[in-house]
């Protein structure tokens, strides 16, 4: 099943902005088919076209309508042949079209488009085990596209790079395809182009939900980090952003087994195995390209030597050399037949187009690097409070202190494994640089040069309490109510009620502690005396986080006013609680 042609399809640049209206939203569901039948071998079956010999399901419908789908199996042969066909509410079917495995594993397909079917009916051959259709549907309509913005930060760090407009996650859903880690750093030494074997009768309107429902079949049913490929490229000539970590950055992704550490993937929406992809997605390949490679320091065009990592369904065994065009197509590197006959015969002219618009290379060897060179690296703050990011700087010079520009610096943390690589940034011309660094837990941080290695840097994340304020006053012997929501999430909290005593001095009344799901938390406690109480809401810290606490202040009385009435609602700012004596609620977020 392998041979056949799988769904394959920090700096911000000219990012197009998300507009009000809102993105796609999807959600995931699951048919049964069962343990099909014995039938010939996939080999047998193609060698003789007989689509009649092959296990054929009953149809299957599915509640809601469905844009992504794929199979999945506990067991299935080796060369396994498989096809799928869908149909539309009161609309015929499409024709059969066959399923491919090539990068999803051994117990799943990769996904297909299926554009709003609710009818799907599969054909295998050989005994599959416990076969079922993973479906994604996806529904709204995505944000209209806008002119794209690029700061002055980024036109600087661009140096005339023409970089194409690119459409963010934020616009096409990204926020419901969150990566289940933070993203690898590799190195860019080629583009790796794909397709996504579905249908090419789609609208520019469509293609944003089916990066959605790509990506949501990737991380729920192949189980991977994020959405595989770096980059999508519909026929329209629209560019997504694909796996987040930064479009500048050296993401690896999930789309060339055994090469994806060395490379960038841009996937087709589409099938290219008997039509040529449109003039405009050659175009904004060839300018994505022209852009991404220079970017990282190497032609557009030319051959490399790399070195392969291996993997199943990698041609060249771990270890083995091989040289590839730097704009090279999936099958160069794995065994599949992806992007397609047509978009593969069409590479030659991408290669064309991106030389013609490429600027000269950053990252180009300067002198003075070498092993008395010094690369230094500082934080803003080393106190974090989520979702504030760390604000990294650093300089490179030589030995003489004189700076080194041009310099792609890697930013790594401190995992259970070693240092890895998250970010990465080039120095300037007086040798500085600066990176953003999201993190939602404390970090050591580095920066990396080749053997050149910054001292680390500690930053510590607080998390960030937003609390409903409780009512000013609460009647003698009843509950009061303390609610909100921690990011990141965190399982338990403890909610204290202290009574005032004297000029701020408080004495302990009762402590429950609560557990929060999904984040959200919600604790009662009786208080029997009258007085001025202070609630607080604390995280206890770990080796994730430090603590954090926010407080409020509450009245207990014997008769309620008629102020008493409502809350003030939510507020995730830090700000000084109510003074002692007040009947006011304090702030919300505290570390």
């Amino acid at each position: 099943m392998r041979r056949f042609a799988p769904l394959c399809a920090a700096l911000v640049c000219a990012l197009i902005p998300s507009s009000a209206a809102a993105a796609p939203k999807a959600s995931d569901f699951e048919l049964r088919v069962g343990t099909t039948a014995a039938a010939p071998t996939a080999r047998a079956a193609s060698a003789g076209h007989d689509h009649g010999s092959l296990w054929t399901s009953k149809v299957l419908r599915a509640k809601r309508t469905f844009q992504v789908f794929g199979l999945k199996w506990d067991r299935a042969p080796e060369d396994l042949h498989a096809e799928v066909r869908v149909a539309e509410p009161g609309g015929p079917w499409r024709k059969w079209t066959e399923v491919g495995t090539a990068d999803s594993g051994a117990h799943g397909s990769d996904p297909i488009w299926a554009g709003g079917a609710n009818r799907v009916q599969v054909r295998v051959s050989g005994k599959v085990t416990n076969l079922r259709l993973h479906l994604v549907r996806v529904t709204g309509e995505p944000a209209a596209a806008a002119k794209p913005r690029v700061t002055a930060r980024a036109a600087a760090r661009q140096a005339g790079t023409g970089q194409p407009p690119i459409i963010p996650r934020a616009q096409w859903g990204g926020d419901q395809c969150q990566p289940r880690d933070t993203p690898s750093m590799g190195t860019v030494q080629m583009a790796a182009i794909h397709h996504t074997v579905s249908a090419n009768d789609y609208s520019a309107a469509d293609s944003a939900a089916m990066v959605l429902g790509i990506c949501r079949f990737h991380r729920n049913s192949n189980g991977w980090d994020d959405v595989g490929y770096n980059f999508f490229v519909d026929k329209y000539g629209q560019i997504f952003e694909g796996r987040a970590g930064g479009i500048d950055q050296p993401v690896v992704g999930a789309q060339m087994q055994g090469w994806n550490a060395q490379s960038t993937g841009i996937s087709n929406l589409g099938t290219y195995q008997d039509v040529p992809q449109t003039d405009a997605a050659i175009t904004a390949m060839a300018k994505l390209i022209a852009w991404k490679l220079p970017l990282h320091g190497v032609p557009v065009t030319g051959t490399v030597p790399l070195v392969s990592a291996g993997g199943e369904t990698n041609k060249f065994p771990s270890g083995t050399t091989h040289v590839f065009e730097r704009i090279s197509g999936h099958r160069d590197g794995n065994a599949t037949a992806c992007p397609g006959d047509q978009l593969y015969a069409q590479l030659p002219r991408i290669r064309q187009l991106a030389e013609a618009g490429a600027p000269d290379i950053i990252g180009a060897p300067q002198p003075g690097v070498g092993a008395t060179s010094k690369l230094t690296l500082s934080a803003s703050r080393l106190a974090l409070s989520y979702p504030e990011p760390a604000q990294l700087t650093g300089r490179l010079t030589d030995a003489a202190g004189t700076p080194i520009a041009g310099q792609r610096v890697k930013i790594q943390v401190l995992t259970a494994k070693g240092f890895k690589a998250v970010s990465s940034a080039v120095t300037q011309p007086d040798g500085a640089f600066t990176a953003s660094l999201p993190t939602s837990r404390n970090r050591t941080v580095r920066a990396l040069l080749g053997s050149i290695r910054s001292a680390p840097v500690k930053v510590t994340v607080a998390p960030t309490l937003l609390v409903r304020k409780p009512a000013r006053q609460v009647k003698i012997g009843h509950r009061a109510v303390v609610s909100g929501t921690v990011r990141p999430r965190e399982k338990t909290l403890v909610i204290e009620a202290a009574r005032q005593v004297g000029p701020g001095r408080y004495v302990l009344a009762k402590r429950v502690s609560v557990r929060a799901r999904g984040g959200a938390f919600r604790g009662t406690l009786p208080l029997g005396r009258a007085g001025l109480y202070r609630l607080r809401v604390r995280v206890a810290g770990d080796a994730k986080n430090t603590p954090a606490q926010a407080d409020f202040y509450t009245r207990v009385v014997r008769k309620l006013t008629s102020s008493a009435a409502g809350t003030a609602g939510s507020t995730p700012a830090p700000a000084p609680a109510a003074a002692p004596g007040s009947a006011g609620g304090g702030a919300a977020a505290g570390r």
